[in-house]
């Protein structure tokens, strides 16, 4: 039983580490970083870009605060193409308006633009605000895998393995308990 306990954490332990490892590095940014309706800001892919690639940017809304967005697997809007440079880097303005996404933008939260080339990609945020406020981050059972911005199933698997390694330590210990009782009275 106990090495079964033990098998069960290790798998846990396994799918919570994968789910924290092997992020992209940046190699984009977005200058202004945030902004509202009607914003100008600028992508730019400043390394590892190889001269002449094409580029394919895509855009999208997001909740997921930016630890989390590495997570986020899309849907995304619209999309658009940059070719790299010489050296390597490439650059896109966008200005926040209708054409950026098929939906009015109400409600703080994050522009996640995915630039994918052939060697690379990247997932870069802007922070979309309202009124001067910026996001408040995921819905409260995000980070258990539920609801828009959620962050992945490794952490729901992580949760229902720990869960049921939990619950079969109970069901041994009352089994051992209940036995201990049968032979003694």
């Amino acid at each position: 039983m106990l090495t079964a306990l033990a098998g069960v954490l290790a798998i846990a332990g396994a799918v919570l580490h994968q789910s924290t490892t092997g992020q992209a590095q940046q190699a984009t940014f977005v200058s202004p970083g945030e902004g509202g309706a009607g914003s100008r800001f600028q992508i730019v892919g400043e390394a590892g870009w190889t001269p002449g690639e094409t580029i394919t940017l895509e855009f999208t809304f997001v909740d997921v605060p930016p630890a989390q967005a590495e997570a986020f697997a899309g849907p995304f809007y619209r999309t658009e193409q940059v070719t790299a440079l010489r050296d390597g880097t490439w650059s896109f303005p966008v200005v926040l308006n209708e054409d950026v996404l098929p939906f009015p933008l109400w409600r703080p939260g994050y522009i996640a633009i995915r630039a994918r080339g052939a060697a690379q990609t990247t997932l870069t945020l802007f922070t979309y605000m309202v009124d001067g406020r910026g996001p408040q981050g995921p819905p409260p059972l995000a980070e258990f895998g539920f609801g828009p911005g959620d962050s992945g199933h490794a952490g729901v698997l992580g949760t229902v393995a720990l869960f049921l390694a939990a619950t079969g330590v109970l069901a041994h210990v009352s089994g051992r308990l209940r036995m201990r009782r049968s032979t003694a009275g």
